[in-house]
């Protein structure tokens, strides 16, 4: 085999290790943009855990408001049966200032629960935020490393491609002359 075959077979081999280089590169690379995507959607999981949480938070408010007027209105009852049986009028005077105090006390107790259950809203809210720029970032990640690696990829193959040039040119196969070497 003489000098020119041998530089001919190099050259191929160099030219097939810049392509397979980048094929595996776009391989790596379309493998990268799936873990993202597969991270992405684990991340986005939470968004349906964080949801039926904020479900089970506003069926808890509303339970527990229609149990404390159930105990409000016991209270209440109680009250104007323990002046009824003491035999005072409850119409007016100190009775109805202590039934009209409890329903005031009552009223504002619900608004605070209505407040902590929207203060809480407000965090599950921020939360499924955090949770979709999460995602976001797990996908942007991915796209970054799959442009890199295709970018290796393709410096590989260029690099592939440069180094049978320059070896074709050193051997002469391109030139049509053998390169200061007698045949």
């Amino acid at each position: 085999m003489g000098l020119p075959v041998l530089a001919a077979i190099g050259i191929g081999l160099d030219i097939f290790g810049g392509v397979q280089a980048k094929r595996s590169a776009d391989k790596a690379a379309e493998a990268a943009k799936k873990v993202g995507e597969f991270n992405a959607g684990i991340i986005e999981r939470d968004l349906t855990i964080l949801e039926n949480q904020r479900k089970i938070i506003n069926a808890n408010l509303l339970l527990d408001e229609n149990r404390d007027r159930y105990r409000f209105s016991g209270v209440q009852g109680q009250a104007i049966a323990s002046y009824s049986a003491a035999g005072i009028d409850i119409s007016q005077g100190t009775p109805m200032r202590v039934l009209r105090q409890n329903a005031r006390e009552f009223e504002y107790d619900m608004a605070v629960n209505e407040f902590n259950n929207s203060i809480t809203n407000m965090q599950i809210t921020d939360a499924q935020e955090g949770v979709r720029l999460n995602a976001e970032m797990s996908r942007m990640d991915a796209g970054y490393q799959a442009a890199a690696m295709r970018s290796q990829g393709t410096a590989s193959l260029i690099s592939g491609f440069g180094t049978a040039a320059r070896r074709g040119y050193s051997t002469g196969l391109g030139s049509g002359s053998t390169g200061g070497v007698n045949v």
